[in-house]
């Protein structure tokens, strides 16, 4: 037996030594290289840059990553069990940061309204559904961190990268520089799951969200209003406030950060008695979709989540618009009917993500902004208790890849915008793409 181990290893290493051999001989000579600089070296963007080169110029790189997953399999984990054990750990792209799921509408077709708070607790129904990624062909992704099963709970967990913070932090401050006097900004920096549901290693040192958060808050200008959501998920992580198969929190998590965000704005919170409720029974997300070729991500499919909704119970009407012209829109609604064969449950929340949704009410009240990836979308129905009108931006969606112009500025100032918001979880503050895109919102 010791000799087959032997000769077994002696292959191994003959096998890693050829692979090692032909990548040197055939590194792609076409990628860009990063430049080393004092400047690159301390701010983080060489460290990036040489992972991106390395990834980019690295033969057979995709093969090869399939050939570990197909090895991995053969591993047994005692996370499978359900109990809260690390059973896999690989690479998170932050392809989130690209853009996200929407439910696709025929714009010459009407849906039926939602939130009217004298009908039942059905959510409206979108005609011509098609589900949708989001993402474009040849996008880059981004190493962000690291995807993670525990037990029968998937997460994202976040790595700090403060030279990235910093660039957040700044590119928040400009948006509140910009809209100036007009509009009072408000900045809200969430958790996601990993910060409460994983071992200590995983949420300290350079995982530590709230260190990432006060960080990001210290940097921002004066004229940028925090909002301590942290405090107040973290006083009710017995609750269900993530899914565990998908990135998301649920919208009694995002009700949390509502509480913060009303208690610093002036606003009394509604009461959760407030609200009629409805459920969806089987939701299996994206955390599943992004780690299904692993044999592990069998337990998540097998343990779905449901998704509770809670209606608006004010009069209002929900409509997406492609720019920021506000014509060719249709109506949609705050919270949608999602059929059965569609698994990602979680675009039951405005629909998924567009470049703008406009939710008017009959709230004699202000109108807010609120900038957001999708977490902000289990946010913004919260909202529609307190305003006249809730504008909706999804920043990914404008002033790159010969998407339409927004000057966010000009914008606000035609729309009498006179409260912003701008929510994100962790992985889009240390997320070169996002922040890009939160950048050219300034003209």
């Amino acid at each position: 037996m010791k000799k087959v181990y032997l000769i077994l290893s002696v292959l191994f290493l003959i096998l890693l030594l050829t692979v090692g051999i032909y990548s040197l001989l055939h590194l792609n000579a076409g990628a860009a290289k990063p430049e080393l600089t004092f400047g690159s070296l301390l701010d983080g963007e060489y460290s990036k840059g040489r992972r991106a080169w390395y990834a980019a110029a690295f033969p057979q790189s995709e093969t090869l990553k399939s050939m570990n997953k197909t090895l991995n399999g053969f591993y047994n984990f005692a996370g499978l069990s359900g109990e809260d054990e690390v059973s896999l750990i690989v690479s998170a792209d932050g392809r989130m940061a690209q853009g996200g799921a929407s439910l696709q509408s025929d714009p010459n077709t009407e849906a039926t309204v939602s939130g009217n708070g004298t009908s039942p607790t059905e959510p409206s129904v979108p005609n011509n559904v098609e589900p949708s990624d989001g993402l474009q062909p040849g996008m880059i992704v981004e190493d962000l961190g690291a995807a993670m099963l525990i037990g029968n709970r998937a997460v994202e967990v976040a790595y700090a990268e403060y030279g990235t913070i910093d660039n957040y932090a700044a590119a928040v401050t400009s948006i509140a520089n910009a809209l100036g006097k007009n509009a009072n900004t408000y900045s809200i920096l969430v958790p996601n799951a990993a910060e409460f549901y994983t071992p200590e290693a995983y949420h300290t040192g350079e995982s530590s969200q709230i260190d990432m958060i006060s960080y990001a808050y210290g940097k921002m200008g004066s004229n940028v209003k925090t909002v301590d959501a942290y405090s107040k998920l973290a006083a009710h992580i017995d609750e269900y406030l993530y899914f565990r198969t998908d990135h998301h929190w649920t919208q009694l998590g995002a009700y949390y950060a509502y509480t913060a965000y009303c208690e610093k704005a002036g606003l009394k919170a509604e009461p959760l008695s407030a609200f009629e409720t409805g459920q969806y029974d089987v939701f299996v997300g994206s955390m599943y979709n992004y780690l299904e070729n692993y044999p592990q991500a069998a337990i998540l499919r097998d343990n779905p989540d449901s998704l509770k909704y809670y209606r608006p119970h004010v009069d209002l009407e929900t409509t997406v618009y492609s720019d920021s012209t506000l014509t060719n829109g249709y109506l949609l609604g705050t919270i949608c009917h999602i059929d059965s064969d569609v698994s990602n449950k979680y675009l039951c929340f405005l629909g998924g993500d567009h470049p703008i949704t406009v939710i008017k009410t009959d709230v004699n009240g202000p109108v807010c902004m609120l900038i957001k990836e999708s977490y902000g979308n289990a946010f913004a129905p919260w909202l529609t208790s307190h305003y006249s009108k809730v504008i909706v931006v999804d920043p990914r969606e404008f002033n790159s890849n010969g998407k339409p112009t927004l000057d966010i500025a000009q914008f606000a100032k035609d729309q009498n915008v006179t409260d912003c918001i701008i929510l994100n979880y962790p992985m889009m503050i240390g997320s070169d793409t996002y922040i890009g895109h939160l950048k050219n919102l300034v003209k």
